[in-house]
């Protein structure tokens, strides 16, 4: 079949009392989330939202951004979440770059000045009408998800509702989560790995916890950094799973894990695979383990990670509205990653055929970093590293040459004007001879 209900039309209907969405001060079931969903709908509508438009959103981790998602893929809308942590002095070409005319927003944020139509979320937020059962078509376009790819300008990846559908349910097949159990919002709405997690939970009518302080929570997906700081906190309770990935697993920080009796799971995915690829779920030696279903994964003769599938992305968008795949003659896309696997032992990555590296589960590429530096007058050359942390795996590293003396709170001040904390370096090294990362 093309369609599949809408989780919040279905379970309003089988489980209208069981709980959606739920935070400290409050819970929403799944027939007070419908009515919501459906009030959006109705609002959206009313500003002059149509199917197929671009419509951005500043997403948080709070009511009501779940809801105002499935709101624009009942709509046919299309959902565009833009990276909080860049500066809003950028959101005017992210918005013109996703051919957006509309933006959602929540109330507590100070925008520029854009040419969009501007929606806080006080005015979407409403109950409506039940209209009855809901279906949504899974060739429909859902997402538009900013993504370094494998270059330094930032691509937009664009996702089908079958992508999500079919990312869920094979990820479902193997790491249970059902009725009763509470998945922790814990990564943020514009990574592909935030939008999973809401699929995978209200597909089989779950509960989505918005905030730590939630009790009972029975689920998390985590990058390293954050199961990091829960072991050094000591702050692991007794979940039932936890999916890691997003960057780096140290093969360490995996055994700590299990020795505190974590039942914790490394996996393998990019935004393009609509989140997981493979995940280990069995006990023994550390690897990143199997495809899931859904999913195809070989290794090319150089050693190349390439994938393929029903969880495969649309392609990213051109600048005429037609899409971009890059596939080999096989159908396979090229990840860029360089590993090896085996039925028996589970798939290894070991590093990347560029220059790419990731930091806290954020893309790094180097030369976007470089080029804002070598704009500075009086510095000749810039070269930017990834230097080992153990909180984040990697954080960047900038080598200068310069003709002249230069301060460096004034350079993290320019770069912070253009780039999210995350790429500004943590230091700045002189040098005459900057250096170039191998690894």
């Amino acid at each position: 079949m093309n369609v599949f209900e809408c989780p919040f039309s279905l379970h309003a209907r089988k489980n209208p009392k069981d709980l959606a969405l739920l935070s400290k001060e409050k819970g929403w079931n799944y027939l007070e989330c419908e009515k919501l969903i459906e009030g959006a709908v109705s609002s959206l509508k009313n500003y002059g939202v149509k199917a197929g438009d671009p419509v951005a959103i500043l997403p948080t981790k709070e009511f009501p951004t779940p809801l105002l998602f499935f709101a624009l893929f009942r709509l046919g809308a299309i959902c565009c979440p833009i990276n909080t942590y860049h500066p809003l002095k950028t959101l005017p070409q992210s918005l013109d770059e996703l051919g957006a005319s509309f933006l959602i927003y929540p109330d507590t944020v100070k925008i520029p000045k854009i040419k969009q139509i501007s929606l806080p979320f006080s005015k979407l937020t409403r109950d409506g009408k039940r209209s009855g059962q809901s279906f949504l078509e899974k060739n429909q376009l859902a997402t538009y998800l900013f993504t370094s790819g494998t270059t330094a300008k930032p691509k937009i990846a664009c996702h089908t509702l079958g992508n999500h559908y079919y990312s869920a349910l094979g990820s479902n097949a193997y790491l249970p989560i059902e009725k009763g159990d509470r998945y922790h919002l814990s990564l943020p709405l514009y990574h592909i790995a935030g939008i999973a997690l809401l699929f995978r939970s209200f597909m089989v009518g779950a509960t989505v916890s918005l905030g730590k302080e939630v009790n009972g929570i029975t689920h998390l997906s985590l990058v390293p950094t954050q199961l990091k700081r829960l072991l050094d906190q000591d702050e692991i309770a007794s979940y039932k799973h936890i999916l890691l990935g997003g960057a780096h697993i140290p093969s360490s920080l995996f055994q700590k894990a299990l020795r505190r009796g974590v039942n914790i799971h490394p996996t393998y995915g990019m935004t393009e695979m609509s989140s997981q690829i493979a995940t280990h779920f069995i006990t023994g030696p550390f690897s990143l383990g199997h495809p899931l279903p859904y999913r195809e994964l070989k290794v090319g003769k150089d050693g190349e990670i390439l994938v393929r599938g029903k969880t495969l992305f649309k392609g990213y968008l051109k600048g005429d509205g037609t899409f971009d795949l890059p596939l080999d003659k096989e159908g396979y896309f090229e990840t860029r990653d360089l590993g090896t696997y085996s039925p028996k032992t589970g798939l290894q990555v070991w590093g990347r055929k560029d220059r790419l590296f990731i930091s806290g589960g954020e893309n790094i590429h180097p030369e976007e970093i470089e080029k804002l530096l070598g704009n500075i007058e009086g510095i000749i050359r810039a070269e930017v590293v990834p230097t080992p942390d153990d909180e984040y795996g990697f954080r960047p590293k900038a080598y200068i040459e310069s003709e002249k003396g230069y301060n460096d709170d004034e350079l993290r001040e320019y770069l912070s004007t253009f780039l999210p904390k995350f790429k500004v370096p943590v230091s700045f090294v002189p040098s005459c001879k900057a250096r170039t990362y191998k690894g």
